[in-house]
């Protein structure tokens, strides 16, 4: 029997940067099953232990600086 529905494949991670000065933050590349590609950067929570999202963009660079101003400055906002 064949299923009415396909499921979406899911998003794969290529290429990460990890930056642990105050506090552990990082830039990945996720490639989603539309064919688009976006950098996420996200922040660590020790005390849950999950990766928290903090902003998504299609510049590399960008990304990459977001990630390291987070780690050596936890309070700072991303605009």
């Amino acid at each position: 029997m064949r299923s009415l529905f396909t499921k979406p494949p899911a998003p794969v991670t290529s290429d990460a940067v990890i930056f642990n000065y105050q506090q552990p933050a990082r830039a990945r590349l996720v490639a989603l099953g539309t064919g688009k590609k976006l950098w996420l950067v996200e922040t660590f929570d020790p005390l849950h232990k999950v990766w928290i999202w903090q902003q998504e963009t299609s510049d590399m660079e960008q990304a990459v600086d977001d990630a390291r101003r987070l780690s050596l400055f936890p309070g700072v906002r991303l605009a």
